[in-house]
């Protein structure tokens, strides 16, 4: 990249053999063998790494200290130039100096620099170099000798900076690298793909799913003890020159050099993900726990460390948003996306003026009766450019940017004016409730209740047909005032429920406390059930729970005939899920109410031919 290591218009063109004799030398007239061969052994033993260069910066030779210290054998070295382990940086000014030796102005030098040891470390390095010349005067080659300083101050440390305390670059929790020692060591890989061209590296961020569930409900000691045994997983996921750091939080990042490609890099993912299947042993607590992870592989394209880990984020949002517990690759058009995703988010109460969002509506079944006994509002986004947006995309940047507090207004008013609407339509007949999603942004609104009342005036619906859904992480998350919020709900009548029950931390004495009426029993435990037998006894569990609270229970996401019979034979009559009918728009949900009210219950039995 740099071209010929020390070139200067004064060289006067020695032979690269007369070095290479000197070193290669048995013994002249001027010189005994015993003193040739003393030196050689003082060359190769030497506590100081030592080099040879010819005039052009190719390596000719490499004493033991050398080769241990960049981690090249010294025939991996011998011809290839010197800024072959140079930064790129540092180049110049070595250049600079090796031309002042060539001129005579100045005899040696010595000075701080970086180095690439062959793992792709950047090393920080003291190193004087002196002109050899031979009995003629005329110069041969560089004698170098190099003092790795690494050990003593950090990588990116510049000339004359004070030694910084181990705690500016280490996590005090953890003591994994800190995200400013993070960033220095991505900035120094990126330096060395572009200088190399020939490696590849990647970036991995892992974030672990509901994290803060198991905070708030077991406490942030038990959180602490979970960071610190995540690390030792984790560390035990990677081989030891690559570098695991805790950015923060529950923000783990892992920096892979000199990786096998993707491929290698998504096996270290399917690692990370296989020791996870075991329960952290934390106190008297076992805690199971996926990650997210984001991918993103470094080229020479990139210029900073902030894209790369800009993208490996885009791509952690992707995973997550995909329901966690796994990992995506980075590629452009994630960005893109995430960029749009976040103008059109901040815009997004224009959409309700345009007409973009609307609701679609997921009935609930009684399979005793056959009739629908609710329906789930859930919103959905037609965006003009961007098509059909899906709401595990916009729904969790709405709420962290605040706008879901205005959507979910609109959406509760929507809802209620959609159900007296299919009354006045149906005469009434087997009134039909509506489940409403409240966010924990909402939960964390004093005056919800009162907005709550207000549109139940507004739109003259029953009290007794509003339910509100809210998550056990929400509720968690919000903690005593959530608790007061409910209350405030509970005292107007309305239905309250706890959606996708059992993937939370809440404890038992605590669901006691909640003025909750109704559990829904979240998808992940009914997949296997009746199949074989995964997940019965947890079911089992959580119906005698609910019946012991005198709670009403709803069981979601049933998409077979065995799921369904699975859950009948624990009592569970209140069905939702794609057996029997996928969110529908309003239009398609009244005509399938219809079709119910009609049919005689047998229908329940052929509603999947």
């Amino acid at each position: 990249m740099y071209g010929r290591f020390f070139v200067s218009s004064m060289n006067s063109n020695p032979s690269t053999a007369q070095a290479q004799s000197l070193i290669s030398s048995n013994g002249s007239s001027s010189v005994d063998s015993l003193s040739v061969k003393t030196l050689k052994q003082i060359f190769k033993l030497s506590p100081i790494g030592t080099t040879i260069l010819d005039l052009d910066g190719q390596f000719l030779s490499a004493n033991r200290s050398f080769c241990e210290t960049v981690g090249y054998a010294e025939d991996e070295l011998v011809n290839r130039s010197f800024t072959y382990l140079l930064h790129p940086d540092d180049a110049p000014p070595l250049k600079e100096l090796g031309e002042q030796l060539l001129s005579g102005e100045r005899q040696s030098f010595e000075l701080k620099t970086r180095y690439w040891s062959k793992p792709g470390k950047l090393l920080s390095v003291c190193v004087s170099a002196t002109l050899l010349h031979d009995s003629r005067q005329q110069a041969i080659c560089f004698l170098l000798q190099v003092v790795d300083l690494t050990d003593h101050k950090p990588t990116d440390l510049k000339q004359g900076e004070p030694q910084l305390r181990h705690g500016d670059f280490y996590d005090r929790l953890t003591g994994l690298s800190n995200r400013s020692l993070f960033i220095d060591k991505v900035e120094e890989v990126v330096a060395w793909v572009e200088h190399r061209g020939d490696i590849q590296c990647a970036v991995l961020l892992l974030d672990i799913d509901r994290f803060k569930v198991i905070n708030d409900s077991l406490g942030r000691s038990v959180g602490d003890q979970m960071l610190i045994a995540l690390g030792r997983r984790l560390k035990s996921s990677i081989r030891q020159y690559d570098t695991l750091a805790r950015l923060g939080g529950d923000e783990f990042a892992i920096l892979l050099e000199e990786v096998d490609g993707l491929a290698g890099t998504l096996r270290v993912c399917d690692r990370i993900h296989d020791m996870l299947k075991n329960p952290f042993k934390l106190g008297r607590y076992e805690v199971f726990a996926s990650i997210s992870i984001g991918v993103a592989c470094i080229d020479t394209e990139y210029e900073h460390s902030s894209d790369l880990l800009r993208n490996a984020d885009a791509a952690l949002y992707h995973a997550k948003g995909q329901g966690g517990g796994g990992h995506a690759v980075f590629d452009r058009t994630m960005h893109e996306r995430a960029v749009a995703l976040w103008q059109m988010t901040t815009q997004a109460h224009f959409a309700v003026e345009q007409k973009e969002l609307s609701l679609h509506y997921q009935p609930v079944i009684n399979i005793k009766t056959g009739q629908v006994v609710a329906v789930e509002a859930l919103i959905r986004w037609n965006h003009p450019q961007h098509g059909h947006i899906s709401p595990s995309e916009f729904i969790p940047v709405m709420e962290e940017t605040g706008v879901i507090t205005l959507i979910g207004d609109w959406v509760l008013r929507t809802a209620c004016q959609q159900i007296v609407q299919w009354h006045q339509q149906l005469g009434n007949i087997n009134p039909i409730k509506v489940h409403v999603n409240l966010s924990a942004r909402q939960l964390a609104q004093r005056n919800l209740a009162r907005q709550v009342e207000s549109t139940l005036i507004e739109t003259r619906l029953p009290k007794d047909l509003l339910w509100l859904e809210i998550t056990e992480t929400a509720i968690m998350r919000n903690s005593q005032d959530g608790v007061q919020v409910l209350e405030q709900l509970k005292a107007l009548d309305i239905g309250l429920c706890i959606d996708d029950f059992g993937i939370g931390y809440s404890s038992l004495s605590r669901l006691q406390q909640l003025p909750i009426d109704l559990l829904k029993i979240d998808r992940s435990f009914v997949q296997h059930i009746g199949s074989r037998g995964e997940n019965t006894e947890i079911v089992r569990t959580i119906v005698d729970l609910a019946n012991n609270l005198g709670l009403d229970i709803v069981v979601e996401g049933i998409e077979t005939e065995t799921q369904l019979a699975g859950v009948q034979a624990l009592g569970c009559y209140n069905i939702q899920g794609f057996y029997f009918a996928k969110p529908m728009t309003p239009e398609a949900t009244l005509q399938f109410i219809q079709k119910c009210n009609q049919a005689d219950v047998n229908w329940i039995q052929s509603a999947s031919a």
